[in-house]
């Protein structure tokens, strides 16, 4: 049989090999490209460029579980700090609460002992004892509600509460109110000549100006103290 030098047919595969492929190397089926001839490696860029993206995507992942994982640990010491901090509110306004009932507790025991004081004395003034005038009733009557005065200004020391008292003195309008104003040739400034109604303070906290009358230089008759009309 002839063969066909340009043409030849691979007995064992039945496949031509052509006289037209490069006579350099052998040609690579799976690559569509002919090889190197000597079976030499390919180029292995491409893989080692896959490799580095690989990392670094397995860096990155690693990296937001560990900020996912701060966050919330983060997240979870904020919730704990609110708790704690609402829970501190309520102990607070709770011992404030406690701390109001105690000082109120204190005064009213203090207001109701000088009550019965008071309840006393009007028991005895209702009831005049055999061979005692009128008069001698109702004087034991004022003793005896003078005496509870004088209590009750000691009970309201104990909390540091003072009366005003700035009779024959220069006007202040942060502790007074002028009510009435009168002209006078015995004073120099304005004074205070009489009080209608006293003022207390607690320590420098004035809890209720007095009311009182001032007095001034005849020359000053037309102008008003300063203050004057403030009420409390």
């Amino acid at each position: 049989m002839q063969r066909n030098e340009n043409n030849d047919i691979d007995e064992r595969t039945g496949q031509g090999t052509s006289a037209d492929a490069p006579r350099g190397g052998v040609f690579d089926e799976e690559r569509g490209s002919p090889s190197p001839e000597g079976g030499e490696a390919p180029d292995d860029t491409a893989g080692a460029d896959n490799d580095t993206l690989k990392k670094l995507l397995a860096e990155a992942r690693a990296e937001s579980d560990k900020r996912g994982k701060e966050l919330a640990e983060l997240k979870d010491l904020m919730q704990r700090r609110q708790a704690d901090f609402e829970n501190y509110k309520k102990r607070v306004i709770k011992s404030q609460e406690e701390d109001r009932k105690y000082a109120v507790k204190d005064l009213a025991l203090d207001i109701i002992t000088v009550h019965d004081d008071l309840l006393r004395a009007i028991e005895a003034a209702e009831s005049v004892k055999s061979g005692e005038s009128l008069e001698q009733s109702h004087r034991s009557f004022v003793d005896g509600v003078m005496l509870i005065s004088r209590m009750m200004m000691e009970t309201l020391g104990k909390y540091h509460i003072e009366e005003i008292d700035h009779l024959n003195m220069a006007f202040d309008p942060q502790y007074n109110e002028a009510v009435e104003i009168v002209a006078s040739d015995e004073v120099k400034e304005d004074t205070i000549t009489k009080i209608y109604r006293k003022g207390f303070k607690l320590d420098n906290l004035v809890l209720r100006c007095a009311r009182v009358r001032v007095s001034r230089p005849p020359a000053r008759e037309q102008k008003e103290p300063a203050g004057e009309g403030r009420t409390q």
